[in-house]
């Protein structure tokens, strides 16, 4: 997977977990706090400037009650494989 589909997908992504955020009605500080992660670091790879890791991802998806399917864009990863 290249770099710029590598960007597609993390936007993505962040996009479905502030989205989550929203529609659970919360904050992106109380999402990191029970997901663990420093509300620093949150705010840092929400904003894409990092990458979450797998388990950071299990993490806030269990903090928003959604799977990693809800939050990971899987259509996209379906396309990149047919391609």
């Amino acid at each position: 997977m290249d770099t710029n589909n590598t960007a597609v997908i993390t936007t993505a992504t962040n996009q479905n977990i502030l989205l989550g955020i929203v529609k659970k009605n919360t904050t992106k500080n109380a999402v990191a706090r029970t997901a663990g992660i420093p509300a620093t670091t949150f705010n840092r790879k929400v904003d894409g400037k990092a990458d979450f890791t797998l388990r950071e991802l299990g993490a806030v998806a269990d903090a928003l009650g959604l799977t990693l399917a809800d939050i990971l864009p899987v259509q996209l990863l379906a396309s990149q494989d047919a391609a």
